[in-house]
């Protein structure tokens, strides 16, 4: 029921079924009475069959609108008298103010605000407006992110052609025992003066497109850097400096690779000796062994961390077979593959986001249509199911149908997890379950769902910044993933897996 009811399949606002869910009548069924027979009172032809009135029954008379109120009186108790938790009976005071600027400006308005720029002047200047009241209410953060800020934490790398939004913020972990430990083990080499790290995340940042900047999720970084992760929380080129998302997707892969190039130079991946101590019978939750490389992104950066993922696999599918493949990344250096793909309340079908974008009222000026094509032609190339479906009809030619989707696409790609808040009134969480199951369609079987209670769309991200369930979520997928992962191998046998924190 939830699912069938969760934007944009809800019934449209103003409906009488909609107004069934929402309503707050103790009885819905009365109200819907009420409206129906207010238009039907001014022709009433059981009257000429019945002027006393003395008729007890509806299914007497062929008016099919008696016959409907009937129905609805038989059926009064298989209607809940609560308003449906997913369908609220009022617009949210943003959706609101919205709505009222898409009635008031005239369209070419909205599109030259949105198209100079200045949507992304307001949206960014908003989180500068807030930063300070976060601050004020919680000293803990403030301080965490003025240390995070401070260059001796904070390593700022320049890629692509040093546009001033195309750079990274690398933070490293500092801890000084597992320093120590890994001077005493590599004592022999070179790698004494690296960092010892778990693994990495490659964070993408949201913004509809068109807005923020790294600094505004630098306190993601913490929960990671405690785990001994080193994290990279990238800038790339927003709407209208970008302008179209295949500039974002390259502008990741920029990103990416330049990112692999700094790893290489000032980190280690620490020992993985899980086998070892499975054998000793000492393997708990608690290890510090490798994890490895994270490519994680909120709202429109899961949308394109996403098209970057399903990018890299179309590369992988035009160089290497799956038994080239395989072998190719038992050689290659941890740093330039992703091992996990984590997507918080993405939007990842371009023309199914756009009708509910339409239906809030922000179509026109949210810069969604712009970078992704304005067509619904478009749309489509511009999601990654369809994306990743189209790459692997132009490579059947080449390899095998068969050992593409039950073969090639499972070993290729990484463990997927799915997050989402169910109160998300900026993307419908039905974006995830839809997106989970064309991917899985598409041969991506490994993928994990979540979907958390009472929790909003920047909820999700908030969590990883002062703690949440969405954080812990996540890193139980983590430590599951790590204890099964010597177990049951690569073998792209998991189904996909459904979990609700309800």
């Amino acid at each position: 029921m939830a699912l069938s009811l969760a934007p944009p399949r809800a019934p449209p606002r103003g409906s009488v079924i909609r107004n069934l869910y929402t309503t707050t009548y103790p009885h819905p069924v009365a109200r819907l009475q009420n409206l129906l027979t207010s238009t039907g009172n001014n022709n009433n032809n059981d009257d000429m069959d019945d002027p006393d009135h003395t008729k007890t029954s509806s299914y007497e008379s062929h008016n099919l609108q008696s016959r409907f109120l009937q129905l609805l009186q038989d059926g009064n108790h298989l209607i809940r008298h609560s308003v449906h938790p997913h369908l609220p009976s009022s617009l949210s005071l943003p959706d609101q103010l919205i709505r009222f600027i898409g009635r008031t400006l005239p369209l070419e308005w909205q599109h030259t605000h949105r198209d100079n720029g200045t949507f992304r002047r307001v949206a960014d200047g908003m989180v500068k407006l807030t930063c300070p009241l976060i601050g004020l209410s919680n000293l803990r953060l403030t301080h965490e992110f003025l240390k995070l800020s401070s260059t001796k934490r904070r390593r700022r790398i320049r890629y692509g052609h040093h546009h001033a939004m195309q750079y990274i913020d690398l933070f490293l972990p500092q801890h000084d025992d597992i320093h120590q430990k890994m001077k005493s083990n590599n004592s022999s080499n070179d790698n004494g003066n690296k960092v010892p790290v778990r693994g990495t995340l490659f964070f993408v940042h949201g913004g509809a497109w068109g807005s923020g900047h790294p600094w505004m999720y630098r306190l993601v970084a913490p929960a990671f850097l405690a785990r001994n992760f080193a994290v990279a929380i990238v800038g790339y080129r927003t709407y209208p400096d970008a302008a179209d998302i295949d500039v974002q997707v390259d502008d990741l892969r920029l990103a990416f690779d330049a990112l692999d190039t700094v790893l290489n130079e000032c980190v280690v991946p620490v020992a993985d000796d899980i086998m070892d101590r499975k054998a000793a019978g000492t393997c708990d939750d608690n290890d510090k062994g490798w994890v490895g490389n994270i490519i994680m992104g909120h709202s429109s950066g899961a949308h394109i961390a996403l098209l970057l993922l399903v990018d890299m696999l179309s590369e992988r599918m035009k160089s290497s077979s799956s038994s080239q493949l395989a072998e190719k990344q038992c050689n290659q250096y941890p740093w330039s593959l992703p091992h996990y793909f984590v997507g918080l309340s993405g939007p990842y079908d371009i023309s199914n986001h756009f009708d509910f974008e339409a239906g809030r009222g922000v179509e026109q000026i949210s810069p969604m249509k712009p970078i992704c094509g304005h067509t619904r032609l478009n749309f489509d190339r511009a999601s990654p199911a369809k994306r990743l479906l189209t790459h692997m009809t132009s490579f059947r030619e080449q390899i095998d149908a068969s050992d593409l989707t039950n073969a090639t696409i499972q070993e290729m790609s990484p463990p997927m997890l799915l997050v989402h808040g169910i109160e998300d009134s900026t993307v419908p969480f039905t974006a995830t379950s839809d997106a989970a199951r064309k991917l899985k369609s598409c041969g991506m079987t490994d993928i994990s769902e979540i979907y958390l209670e009472k929790t909003e769309h920047q909820d999700v991200v908030m969590h990883f910044m002062m703690g949440g369930s969405a954080m812990d979520a996540v890193f139980d997928w983590l430590r599951e993933q790590r204890r099964h992962q010597h177990m049951i191998g690569r073998d792209g046998g998991r189904n996909v897996k459904l979990h609700s924190r309800l």
